[in-house]
């Protein structure tokens, strides 16, 4: 792959990772709604894992997408220029992790599905916890 190609990558999926980063403190307050719902008795306890899963699903599209972009940055690195956008950041992860970005994966097409999944689960699990509420017909 060609270095544009890369840096392409490595910025796409930088950017795509806050999305994930916005939606797990939104699932983690649906979650926290779904179990006051459940304890009212509002809500049968069965939704708490719907919930769960909306929790999961943004956190892991932070976490696919961060790993897709530092092992872009790392084949950068290797190739002998990391972007100037982004060398404040693997400067900082190298002297975090700098063993983990050896041994870091890719992977891509879950990085652009993940992202998706996660919006209709959280949407769903939200629109059940509303609907528990009284928020949502």
């Amino acid at each position: 792959m060609q270095a544009e190609s890369w840096v392409a990558r490595a910025d796409r999926h930088s950017r795509l990772r806050w999305l994930g980063a916005l939606l797990f403190p939104m699932a983690v307050v649906v979650f926290v709604a779904g179990v006051a719902a459940i304890a009212a008795g509002l809500m049968p306890f069965r939704t708490i894992f719907l919930c769960l899963f909306a929790m999961g699903l943004s956190l892991g599209s932070f976490g696919t997408n961060d790993d897709t972009a530092l092992h872009a940055l790392a084949e950068l690195s290797r190739r002998g220029g990391v972007p100037a956008n982004h060398k404040a950041e693997w400067d900082r992860e190298r002297a975090v992790r700098g063993a983990r970005l050896a041994t870091i994966h890719t992977h891509p097409k879950t990085a652009w599905i993940l992202p998706p999944l996660a919006v209709i689960a959280l949407l769903f699990a939200a629109s059940r916890v509303g609907a528990a509420w009284g928020l949502l017909s």
